[in-house]
């Protein structure tokens, strides 16, 4: 993440980008050339059986599998000469896939079949600036075109429909970049027709399956959205969603007969699946959640009877809501591996494609065959990854000081030997890996960090924080306004577990995030720098007045949000309050080593949130290293950006807490990695980046 910093379209490849801001976070913060006993270390960890690291942090061999319309087909991402591009195989012979993009540089951020399955309809940005061009693949021509064609404009998809197949809504900011005009595209040709113009600044609407507008909505300064119904006679409020509800509360569909399904916990804590009747504003809840938010509804596609629902307090679990499921989900239950999503269906419902979370291995992908009730594994996402002795991630509560269960995931180094409870027999060294966001979330699905770190020997801990998304509106709302306070205490707490359980030592612990995670590090190091021996800050906001004064112009709508839920830059005593909790106020109290990253193209921490607090470190005389790349964005979508910056990071890592490494070899060829301050302080990066032919100069 990043606080919606990181958008919500990115969290479908969160585990490929999360794994990568880890392994920023784990790089550059050493202070001193290596001692001969960690050189030893570093040269004998190719003969230790380290798993590579193009392994971990290469793209998923398979991921995002998606069953066509008619049932016959299967449309994935799978890498084409390094780069991820969608493919399409016959459903039941995936290697016979063939490649319908071609793309050389960065990979789809989302891709969707058309309700006909004539078309594959994708978004993808051009450098990381988060401008999603709509891309349209034509199967039947093998011909792909960018309907937006335009950098400067970010396009979203608002409507598919089967009753018009081979057209879609979109919303497009061509006119006004703060909001969306809403146009209809013929996919054969890409030609595009206005039908809504944005006038009254919706900042999302919804739409029928004929493709009327029926609703807009309106964001306000406290924080809440209003949807408004739009009638023939003009714009009347529909209702409110407060911004205590907002995060876990949104539309999921308009169908034809005007009713809206949607999550929804106003009223409450939960997210609860309820239907709306745009007409009336009659209000049913279909299914009310349990222990944690509801996240996935699972419905039968031929009758629309409502089957199950997915929640996620700390181990994904389905709720059967028919009764004739019930017989059915607990044989499939008994039959799976671990944790699993049901991620699409054939169009006669007779099989469930699942992904699940399998244990000391990637995730896999499976057919649960409905008519016999029989499972058969399709494909891991990391074949080769899948051959090797992974470390397991164990779900753990922590309680925090105040009182609340904290949901969070414990992996232990791969081979460490274990007591009677589980715990290692001796302290281990721990990375605290902390989730973007904030308001987003860990969960227990195969995450490349965590398998990462513990096969070169670290405990690594992810938190669930206060503020953090799938457990509640209150959950969430405790994280109001306390960034660097009680959000952090919680981390705090979460590390004190881990020392009392024996897990690690209190001179034994560093800290790495991405986005929020990467501004936890900078509070990590300055506000509690006793608690943490290093850190890795993966484009983390060092200024917190900046951060919510700077924001680009197609996010506005979202800065109410910050302004009440972190502070308001504003206002005097609004901006001191940020100030206050801004790491750059703090720069004095860092002394451990710090590793800094960030991608030029950004929109969400602008590189300048990165250089002022490097800067200001090597104005003092303290340790950083500032890895930077010119052809990324917020989440890092190349994978020899994220191999070099592992790799860097590994080392990093390896002089902090002293776990092996693997040598560089070429993992820093073919990025563009810019090394603009303290190169020298990891063991080896200076002449890994001259060997590797780097034509930036490595910062000292």
């Amino acid at each position: 993440m990043g606080f919606d910093i990181m958008p919500r379209s990115t969290f479908r490849r969160n585990a490929r980008a999360m794994a990568l801001a880890a392994a920023v976070i784990c790089a550059g913060l050493v202070a001193g050339p290596a001692s001969d006993a960690q050189a030893r270390t570093i040269a004998s960890a190719s003969k230790a059986g380290l798993v590579p690291r193009d392994l971990l942090f290469g793209s998923p061999t398979y991921s995002e599998l998606q069953i066509s319309p008619d049932g016959k087909q299967l449309a994935f991402l799978h890498p084409l000469n390094g780069v991820l591009n969608i493919w399409v195989a016959p459903i039941d012979a995936p290697e016979k896939a063939v490649a319908v993009t071609h793309f050389d540089t960065r990979p789809p951020d989302s891709f969707q079949w058309s309700p006909d399955g004539r078309f594959l309809l994708i978004l993808k940005d051009i450098g990381g600036e988060e401008h999603s061009q709509l891309w349209i693949a034509n199967l039947d021509k093998r011909t792909v075109i960018n309907a937006t064609a335009d950098p400067a404009v970010q396009t979203k998809i608002v409507k598919t429909s089967k009753r018009r197949p081979g057209e879609i809504l979109v919303g497009m900011n061509i006119r006004d970049r703060r909001y969306r005009d809403i146009y209809r595209i013929d996919l054969a040709t890409g030609q595009r027709t206005e039908l809504f113009r944005n006038t009254p600044n919706y900042i999302d609407v919804v739409a029928d399956p004929d493709f009327n507008i029926r609703m807009g909505v309106r964001g306000n300064a406290d924080g809440s959205s209003t949807y408004f119904r739009l009638d023939p006679t003009g714009p009347s409020e529909f209702m409110t969603i407060p911004l205590a509800s907002l995060r876990n509360s949104k539309v999921l569909g308009l169908d034809a007969q005007g009713k809206l399904a949607m999550l929804d916990s106003r009223g409450g804590d939960k997210a609860n699946l309820v239907s709306i009747d745009l007409a009336t504003g009659e209000r049913t809840v279909l299914a009310e959640a349990r222990r944690a938010d509801i996240m996935d509804p699972l419905l039968d596609e031929a009758s629309g009877e409502l089957l199950a629902t997915r929640e996620d307090p700390l181990v994904s679990e389905w709720t059967v809501r028919s009764d004739k499921a019930r017989e059915e989900f607990a044989a499939l239950e008994a039959a799976v591996a671990g944790p699993f999503r049901i991620v699409d269906q054939t169009a006669d419902n007779m099989r469930w494609l699942l992904l699940e979370t399998v244990p000391n291995a990637p995730d896999r992908y499976s057919w649960w065959n409905r008519k016999d009730r029989t499972l058969v594994p399709l494909l891991s996402t990391r074949p080769e990854l899948a051959q090797r002795a992974l470390a397991r991630r164990l779900p753990v509560m922590i309680a925090s000081r105040d009182g609340l269960s904290l949901p969070s995931y414990l992996t232990l180094p791969t081979g460490a030997k274990l007591r009677a409870d589980g715990m290692p027999q001796a302290p281990v060294p721990l990375i605290l890996l902390v989730h973007g966001g904030p308001w987003l979330r860990d969960d227990l699905a195969f995450d490349p960090q965590h398998a990462w770190l513990a096969d070169r020997g670290y405990a690594v801990l992810s938190v669930n924080f206060r503020a953090s998304g799938g457990f509640g509106s209150d959950f969430m709302s405790k994280g109001d306004r306390k960034w660097s306070e009680t959000m952090h205490n919680d981390l705090l707490d979460s590390v004190q577990w881990a020392i009392d359980k024996g897990v690690t030592a209190k001179d034994r612990v560093a800290v790495m995030g991405l986005s929020y995670g990467g501004y936890s590090t900078l509070v990590s190091l300055s506000f509690t720098p006793d608690t943490f021996q290093c850190g890795v800050d993966l484009a983390g906001p060092s200024n917190l007045v900046r951060l919510i004064s700077s924001t680009p112009e197609w996010w506005t709508w979202q800065r109410p949000q910050f302004v009440n839920r972190v502070g308001d830059p504003t206002t005097k005593d609004g901006a001191a309050d940020l100030m206050r909790r801004s790491p750059i106020a703090r720069v004095d109290a860092i002394s451990k080593p710090l590793l800094v990253t960030n991608g030029a193209n950004d929109p969400r921490i602008f590189p300048d949130q990165s250089e002022e607090i490097v800067e200001a470190l090597k104005a003092r005389g303290k340790p950083v290293t500032y890895a930077f790349y010119p052809d990324e964005g917020h989440v890092y979508a190349k994978d020899a950006t994220n191999i070099s910056f592992a790799a860097i990071a590994e080392h990093f890592l390896s002089k902090c807490l002293g776990g092996p490494a693997q040598p560089y070899g070429n993992d820093l060829a073919g990025s563009h990695v810019e090394l603009k301050a303290g190169a020298a302080l990891v063991p080896g990066l200076e002449q890994a980046f001259a060997a590797s032919g780097g034509a930036a100069k490595a910062g000292k």
